[in-house]
């Protein structure tokens, strides 16, 4: 386990492991967050607020179902369930009917099976105790379940969440939601019910000018919604038209709008048409272009020609209205990009091909200090910066195309939570023989033609031939040897690589290993019938590392891997009384590949390998968990594959989905990692929004959906503190046991105890 109470310092109360567990969730810090909230439980068992934040923190990793566990002790004390009442409905009304027949033995079965019921409803009652935000706190976290699951009980404990925090709290925003979750449970009227309320909460009302643009926009938005399922086309188009009119609304507001929606069309709420054109995603856009002339170069891009190309570029984003962007940096068009970008308040995120001492000297210096100062000043300003790799160049050329496959698969998952597609803008001389990561490769592997849009140089230089006296430059037709034969002669190449540690192992004594060897030659036969051969393949003891060249069929090889020994677990269960599990990691980047000097086999060395490897131990048991990196070029060869089954008629669904969960702090000190949790698409999952929120967000919303009056937003202490005090209340009054026998309240240290049982890991356990 990584050392989480190192950060600073081991917490000495429990305020303070309480304190340490929400700044690390806050922070992105999932996975420490969740090892913080288990070592915690181990010193105060009877912290419901650890056991919170634990739940939340494995609900972000993409353990779903562990984290519906762990909520359970929550639920129950919040929710009442109605099943006890229920059966003494039923009971009572066969009784009734079974009293004229009062000595035959079915009335007295009646009359037992009563009894029995009014004893499980002893000291119950109908009302629930807790607040609207606890409520919506806690529907939103079933929402994202049930997004990733599409389980039917989790959207029915999302509505009947959202159910009481409209009706404590009377919050338009939790009537809709509510209305949306009964719509996709087949509802329609409890649906149009809740709608007629929000519409009568909002309509007739006047919204407080002096409200920030982003809570007028979400108000008018929850009534369009409401206004759709009343069937009221024509007045939910001017909602979101005077909604739309707004100035200044943040784009994820208009996503969040749009996913709604999305929604009520899957539950066959008719929605116009028109709409398309008045809720509209941001416009992602991809840059790639020509760094300046180097001196002695060209002319392909002279300094002179700054200026046209500057006007074009902005030209361009204006047509696009373009709204995020990704790119690297060099000088010439990049920075130009960057900086068009900056002016219309756009956000910029940049992606570094390599380490930036080396980016500088590389590709920024030798345009002068000015264009030195304008790239550090682009990375200051940018909303983030990315490394491929943080490692040096070393005169590997293939850096830039690995980098470029970062920027498409980053830009496409982004524009893929964001309901839209990436455009790709290039500044390019439209010549052949473009270097290895150039515009011209970019534009190469870009598949959508559509959403392409070229900013021709030489026709540029010939509009303006005083900038340029000695005309365009010639044509380099000496392509010379494939890129990836240059990859392989270099010794340095690109490679998707899988860590396993299988977890279990290390408690298998002697007699097991017979078993152990013969689970390991059953997960080989699993993995060959997926017919994907590995580049290569090694083991050490209960390690198994594999290479291959991309990264789709490595993530097909991943989870076939997590699913066999699922099913072995299930069949080897009698032969290994400790289930064996696997903690799974996947990493995509350079290394160096060579001939092992020792073994006289291929092999591969470089930091990517340790960094692939330092991720595996730090994340959850029985879970795949990806790099950015290797998330990065999944999603561009799904985007590519894609592009190629349309263009050929053919059907393409995309297989996986990639969640992300934060920043890991990885092993043995080996810094930071962007991770996102890898799983299959699931069945009918393709027309349905993908979880990408992450819960804590949703958590400090809370607050924010309160209809006509907004509170302030709240954090997620403050949401979860009446959780605890709720929890704390429930402690004096136990629930009961079927039969009516009184049960000890469970404390937190009996929830996470689940961890030593056979359906819950813990990392680290």
């Amino acid at each position: 386990m990584a050392e989480s109470a190192a950060m600073t310092g081991m917490p000495r109360n429990q305020d303070e492991w309480e304190r340490a567990a929400r700044a690390l969730l806050d922070d992105g810090q999932n996975f420490l967050a969740h090892d913080v909230c288990r070592d915690g439980l181990r010193y105060f068992p009877n912290s419901f607020k650890l056991a919170i934040f634990g739940a939340i923190a494995l609900s972000q990793t993409g353990a779903v179902d562990e984290a519906r566990r762990l909520l359970a002790p929550v639920l129950d004390a919040i929710l009442i369930d109605e099943g006890p009442f229920r059966r003494l409905q039923s009971s009572l009304k066969r009784a009734v009917l079974a009293l004229d027949q009062s000595h035959s033995d079915d009335a007295l079965e009646a009359m037992a099976e009563l009894a029995e019921a009014m004893e499980m409803v002893r000291g119950k009652k109908l009302e629930a105790d807790a607040d609207a935000e606890t409520y919506n706190a806690l529907a939103r976290v079933f929402r994202e379940a049930w997004l990733a699951s599409g389980a039917r009980s989790d959207l029915e404990h999302c509505r009947q969440l959202f159910l009481r925090a409209f009706a404590v709290g009377g919050n338009a925003r939790d009537g809709i939601d509510a209305a949306i979750m009964s719509v996709m449970l087949g509802d329609m009227p409890q649906a149009q019910t809740l709608a007629a309320r929000v519409n009568d909460l909002l309509a007739h009302g006047e919204i407080d000018p002096t409200l920030t643009a982003d809570i007028r926009y979400r108000m008018m938005a929850t009534l369009g919604q409401a206004q759709l399922l009343l069937g009221e086309t024509e007045a939910a188009i001017g909602t979101f038209q005077w909604a739309h009119a707004l100035e200044g609304v943040h784009y994820g507001r208009v996503v969040s709008a749009l996913k709604q929606i999305e929604l009520l069309q899957q539950g066959g709420v008719p929605v116009p048409a028109e709409l398309a054109d008045v809720v509209k995603p941001p416009t992602v856009v991809v840059f790639t272009g020509h760094a300046l002339d180097r001196p002695g170069e060209g002319p392909h891009f002279p300094p002179a020609l700054e200026a046209v190309v500057r006007a074009e570029i902005a030209k361009q984003l204006d047509e696009l209205n373009a709204q995020i962007g990704y790119s690297t940096a060099a000088c010439g068009a990049d920075l130009l990009f960057i900086e068009a970008m900056l002016e219309r308040g756009a956000e910029v995120n940049v992606v570094m091909p390599f380490a930036i001492d080396d980016f500088i000297a590389e590709d920024v210096r030798y345009g002068g200090p000015r264009w030195e100062m304008r790239f550090k000043n682009a990375l200051k300003l940018a909303a983030s910066v990315t490394y491929a790799t943080e490692e040096r160049f070393l005169g590997h050329e293939m850096l830039y195309r690995f980098a470029n496959q970062c920027l498409h698969g980053l830009a496409t998952l982004r524009s893929g939570f964001l309901r839209t597609s990436p455009y790709l803008l290039a500044v390019w001389d439209m010549m052949p023989g473009s270097l290895v990561g150039g515009a011209g490769d970019f534009i190469d592997q870009w598949e959508d033609i559509s959403r392409l849009r070229i900013i021709d140089l030489d026709n540029l230089l010939t509009q303006n031939p005083e900038l340029c006296p000695d005309g365009p430059a010639m044509p380099n037709l000496d392509f010379g040897g494939a890129a990836d034969d240059d990859e392989e002669g270099q010794g340095r190449v690109i490679r998707s690589m899988l860590f396993c540690d299988i977890a279990g192992y290390s408690k298998l004594k002697e007699e097991h290993i017979p078993d152990f060897l013969d689970f390991l030659s059953r997960l080989k036969d699993g993995l060959a019938a997926s017919g994907i051969e590995p580049k290569s393949i090694n083991t050490w003891g209960d390690a198994i590392f594999v290479v291959m060249d991309k990264a789709t069929p490595m993530a097909e090889y991943a989870l076939t891997m997590q699913e066999v020994v699922a099913r072995l677990g299930v069949e080897m269960k009698d032969r290994l009384t400790n289930p064996l599990t696997l903690r799974i990691s996947l990493h995509a980047g350079p290394v160096f590949e060579a001939i092992d000097p020792i073994r006289n086999n291929k092999n591969f060395y470089g930091s990517h390998i340790n960094r692939a490897a330092r991720l595996e131990p730090v994340t959850v048991i029985g879970h795949v968990y990806a790099t950015q990196q290797f998330v990065a070029v999944l999603t561009a060869e799904q985007s590519a594959m894609r592009t190629e089954a349309v263009n050929n008629g053919a059907p393409f669904e995309d297989k996986y989905i990639s969640e992300y969960v934060g920043v890991l702090s990885l092993a043995k000190d080996f810094g930071k990692q962007t991770v996102y949790h890898l799983r299959r698409r699931s069945l009918g999952e393709n027309a349905m929004p993908a979880a990408m929120e992450t819960v804590v967000p949703a958590m400090l919303e809370a607050a924010d959906n309160s209809g006509i009056t907004e509170t302030p937003a709240t954090s997620v202490g403050s949401v979860l503190e009446t959780v605890a005090r709720m929890m704390e209340r429930s402690e004096t009054e136990p629930p009961k046991r079927k039969g009516g026998r009184k049960s000890k309240t469970p404390t937190a240290h009996d929830v996470i105890s689940l961890a030593d049982g056979e359906t819950l890991h813990w990392p680290g356990t």
